[in-house]
C-alpha cells in the first residue's frame, strides 16, 4: 500500500483524500473493486493535473473512436473479398500495429528527454512525463479517458483526412490500426504498470503472450538514466532499437541542429525537487550505462 511505498521512498505517507474502485466510476472495465486509498503519494505531480476523466475528455476519445470506426468501414466496404486481400489486409493491420509500437517509441523519447513545462503545445505533457519517471504508479489510477484523450485529439485530424482523401483499402486499414493503438498507447503503458491482479485475466493472457508490452520489458525503461526501452504498445520494436542504437543516433542529430543535450546525457530531473519537497523519495544519483554511446561514439 501506500505506507509501504512511502516508507521505501524514504518519505512519509500522507493523509488520505479520496478513494478509487475499479468497475463504472473508475472507467475500469473489469469491474473489480480496489480498495487502495489514492493519497498524495498517488497525486500527479503536474499542477492542475488530476485523475479523473472529465465529460469533455470521454467526449473527445468517444469522438476518436467513432471515427476509427468509420476508417474502418471505409476500408472494409472498398476491401475485394478474395483470399489475396483478406491476406494482405492481415498484413496492413500487423504492419500497422507495429508502426503505432515504433511511433509510440519516438513520442516517449522526445517527451522524456527535450523541452520543460514552457515548451509550447507539448509542456504539460512533458511535465507529465517526468513526473511519471519520478512516481510510475500514478498511472495505475489514472482514469481511461483521462490517460488517452490528449493522444485521440492529436490522431483525429489524420482520420478525418484519411476518410475524405484516402481510397486505397489496405492504407485505410494500415491507419485505422496504427490509430486505434497510438490511441491506446498510454492504456497500454498503464497495464505494464498495474499488478496482475489489478488487470483483466485477458490483458495478463496478453502481456504473457508477448502480445502487448509486458511489466517486465516495461520495467527495463523505469532505470535511470531512462535511456532505451521506450516503445509501449507491443515492445517489439524496443530490442531493435536500442541495439542499434537508434535513439542515440537521434540524440546525436538533435545535439547538431540545435545543441540540445538529452536528458538522459545530463541526467537532469524537471520534478526532482518537487518530490523531495513532499517528503516521498530521497534523492537519485542517475548515472548512465556502461555500453550506452557517448556523443563522441565511445563507451562511459
Amino acid at each position: 500500500g501506500g505506507e509501504k511505498l512511502a516508507a521505501e521512498g524514504g518519505g512519509r505517507p500522507h493523509e488520505a483524500v479520496r478513494t478509487e474502485r475499479y468497475g463504472e466510476e473508475a472507467g475500469h472495465w473489469s469491474g473489480w473493486a480496489r480498495d487502495d486509498e489514492a493519497t498524495d503519494y498517488y497525486k500527479p505531480l503536474v499542477e492542475g493535473d488530476i485523475l479523473e476523466s472529465s465529460p469533455e475528455q470521454v467526449t473527445v476519445v468517444a469522438g476518436a473512436f467513432f471515427l476509427l470506426a468509420a476508417l474502418c468501414t471505409k476500408g472494409v466496404y472498398l476491401l475485394g473479398v478474395n483470399d489475396g486481400s483478406i491476406l494482405l489486409a492481415a498484413v496492413a493491420a500487423l504492419v500497422g500495429y507495429e508502426f503505432a509500437d515504433f511511433g509510440s517509441g519516438v513520442y516517449h523519447w522526445s517527451m522524456d528527454n527535450y523541452g520543460s513545462s514552457k515548451t509550447p503545445v507539448f509542456g504539460t505533457q512533458i511535465e507529465a512525463f517526468q513526473g511519471h519517471h519520478e512516481l510510475p504508479w500514478t498511472i495505475t489510477y489514472r482514469q481511461v479517458c483521462n490517460n488517452i484523450y490528449k493522444i485521440c485529439q492529436a490522431t483525429t485530424p489524420f482520420c478525418v483526412a484519411a476518410l475524405a482523401l484516402i481510397n486505397n483499402p489496405y492504407v485505410l486499414i494500415w491507419m485505422t490500426t496504427a490509430l486505434a493503438f497510438i490511441n491506446m498507447s498510454q492504456e497500454l503503458h498503464k497495464w505494464s504498470h498495474s499488478s496482475p491482479a489489478q488487470c483483466h485475466p485477458a490483458i495478463n493472457q496478453l502481456q504473457d503472450l508477448g502480445i502487448i508490452v509486458s511489466r517486465k520489458e516495461h520495467l527495463l525503461h523505469h532505470r535511470a538514466p531512462f535511456e532505451g526501452n521506450y516503445c509501449i504498445v507491443s515492445g517489439h520494436c524496443n530490442p531493435f532499437l536500442d541495439k542499434v542504437g537508434f535513439f542515440r543516433w537521434m540524440e546525436e542529430r538533435v545535439h547538431d541542429i540545435n545543441g540540445a543535450e538529452a536528458r538522459c546525457w545530463t541526467n537532469e530531473r524537471l520534478l526532482g525537487d518537487t518530490i523531495e519537497s513532499l517528503g516521498i523519495k530521497k534523492t537519485t544519483t542517475l548515472t548512465r550505462g556502461t555500453k550506452t554511446a557517448t556523443r563522441g561514439g565511445a563507451s562511459e
